[in-house]
């Protein structure tokens, strides 16, 4: 290998080490892409991705142009939800579905009301379900072996009563107000709960899902993730408290309902008709169908406002267990929830959305108590994306997001984000002009060395 092709190598590596620069600031390395997983009542085979077949993709190309850009590209990068799901795609005969569900931008549209008026009667008829729960005493065991049986108040726990956030409560209110999500090993349920019934059996149907490989189930453990203030269903094995500062899976739920949290602001701001919002490994996004219009730079501020107001609003986040008919008529206006509905959900099966606020969606979750935990928000970027990666389909608006439980954790998001853009932009330059030097001293050498033996 001569000088110059050296010198040019060492370009190229060193440009690539700088990339891999977000790592160190605890920002992932790989492109988004969307892939649904299905809910089902059984695991034989039911689980299909919502992303096409690679035969189909193939020859498709994702429209991933940005409009604007205020966040390095290598920080739009996939998290947790990384595995793609197994089986036949969803039903693609119908490309364009969007049609006029988006005319205009519209603040604070007419679906807000008429779908929170059918959550209510839906959650009347869950209640009345729910008022056929009989309560039973439970106890909880703690990671260090400690047992617990009594709320602070001195009532025992209970079966459809006690929540993880309670048995917080009962160790510290400090404990409670700082963990992000409960980790829950059951020992056992009670007889009266049922997964199936409870919109929990199967895959997450809303779950996006990339680049890694699947992640089998390991019998051994059967903890799972489960909402603060949900009340629990049975003797506890083991409860674990997570905090936003140090477990990823706290991270993941805290960015999640944050995504929750953009998608109510867009959907209040201009009626955009939301699709996906997944969590990431350091922020989330959400893609949303706009017809003809596009997310703009001005945009911005107006939801990082939003959002603001949101947040000091300390909205609920209510999990409600919904029959596929009943959701199918609570979206009837979003063709894009709709067409997952109708694929990914058996008929006469249940599945969970969640709402805060305005905001009522499609999710397994779990999610945080409130939108108050939320103290820190950022819109960081903007771009072009196609429903389901596929270019023959309606091209949705996708915006990115970072958020904290802290507004300093924020600032330095921010300054790292500042000095990776200076150390690659700089770095690029210094590496690239000190490659074409060498290249030309090493042809001039070569040069002089043909024409003049002697030197």
């Amino acid at each position: 290998m001569d000088d110059s092709s050296r010198a040019f190598l060492t370009g190229i590596l060193t440009v690539a080490a700088l990339l891999i620069l977000p790592a160190y600031f605890a920002l992932a390395s790989e492109a988004p892409k969307q892939v649904v997983k299905e809910e089902s009542n059984s695991a034989e085979s039911k689980e299909r991705s919502l992303k096409p077949t690679a035969a189909e993709t193939d020859k498709k190309t994702p429209n991933t142009s940005n409009n604007n850009n205020r966040m390095p590209e290598e920080q739009a990068t996939q998290g947790r939800r990384a595995t793609e799901a197994q089986g036949p795609s969803m039903d693609m005969n119908q490309q364009l579905i969007g049609g006029d569900s988006f005319v205009q931008r519209t603040k604070n549209p007419e679906f807000l009301k008429t779908r929170n008026e059918i959550v209510e009667k839906i959650k009347a008829r869950r209640a009345e379900e729910f008022s056929k729960k009989v309560p039973v005493d439970i106890k909880v065991t703690m990671p260090d072996g400690n047992v617990l049986e009594k709320c602070k108040d001195g009532t025992p726990f209970q079966a459809w009563k006690t929540s993880p956030y309670d048995v917080a409560v009962a160790i510290s209110q400090g404990l409670a107000d700082s963990s992000v999500v409960a980790r829950v090993t059951y020992e056992k349920y009670v007889d009266d709960y049922d997964p199936v019934q409870d919109g929990s059996a199967g895959a997450d149907i809303m779950e996006l899902e990339e680049g890694q490989e699947e992640e089998e189930e390991s019998s051994s453990d059967k903890s799972m993730l489960w909402d603060m203030t949900r009340p629990l269903v049975g003797p506890v094995e083991k409860l674990e408290f997570l905090k936003f500062a140090n477990d990823p899976e706290a991270k993941t739920v805290f960015w999640h309902s944050s995504s929750h949290i953009m998608g109510e602001a867009l959907e209040r701001l201009f009626g955009n008709k939301l699709t996906v919002g997944p969590p990431l490994a350091n922020g989330f996004f959400y893609d949303s169908y706009m017809g003809k219009d596009n997310l703009r730079e001005d945009d911005y501020k107006a939801v990082e406002q939003e959002v603001g107001k949101i947040a000091k609003q300390k909205q609920k986040f209510e999990r409600v267990v919904i029959t596929k008919d009943e959701a199918l008529e609570l979206f009837a206006d979003n063709p894009f929830k709709v067409q997952i509905l109708t694929t990914k959900v058996p008929d006469g099966s249940r599945t969970t959305i969640y709402r805060c606020g305005d905001l009522i969606d499609l999710c397994r979750g779990p999610h945080i108590s409130h939108t108050g935990k939320v103290k820190a928000f950022a819109a960081t970027q903007i771009s072009a994306t196609n429903w389901l990666g596929d270019t023959d389909n309606d091209s949705l608006q996708r915006i990115y997001g970072i958020s904290f439980p802290d507004k300093k954790q924020l600032k330095v998001w921010k300054e790292n984000m500042e000095k990776v853009r200076y150390c690659s932009f700089e770095c690029f330059q210094v590496t690239f002009h000190g490659a074409r030097t060498k290249t030309y001293e090493s042809h001039s050498r070569k040069h002089m060395t043909e024409t003049n033996p002697s030197r």
